[in-house]
């Protein structure tokens, strides 16, 4: 029997992508756990920085997701309290998303935790070595687009 050329000897790269994205959401969640919300913080932080220009539609195209997903992402943070939709005055069908006081005043903690997770995930890795392992991950999404 001919050997395989496959270049992996564990486990697949998708099921360790996904388990590190696991562990990582879920010391973010540790972290937060006063909040009530427990998932979509980077749209928060991309909404913050639309700074009330962003469209669903512009979400959708920075988190590389779909309408309806973000659609579910918007309405789930707005139930709880953190996003607005606001009627854009330019264009009445489109609708700038903005967030609450509720949402700014946990910005800044949102944003720290997520900064001092990242840099828990990495200790250790010099910054060559940080700066390789995102540009290998930006090819691999690239050849997977």
């Amino acid at each position: 029997m001919k050997k395989s050329s496959v270049i992996y000897s564990k486990e697949p790269l998708g099921k360790l992508l996904s388990c590190t994205g696991k562990h990582f959401l879920n010391r973010v969640n540790e972290k937060l756990n006063h909040l009530d919300i427990k998932r979509s913080y980077y749209a928060l932080i991309l909404i913050s920085e639309g700074q009330g220009e962003l469209t669903q539609q512009g979400l959708a195209d920075l988190l590389e997701s779909d309408k309806v997903s973000v659609v579910r992402i918007i309405d789930y943070l707005s139930e709880l309290g953190y996003v607005k939709r606001v009627r854009g005055e330019a264009d009445r069908r489109k609708y700038g998303l903005t967030l609450t006081a509720k949402a700014e005043k946990e910005m800044p903690f949102i944003k720290e935790t997520i900064e001092e997770t990242t840099q828990k995930a990495l200790k250790g890795i010099s910054k060559q070595k940080v700066d390789e392992l995102f540009d290998t991950l930006n090819i691999i999404k690239k050849n997977l687009n």
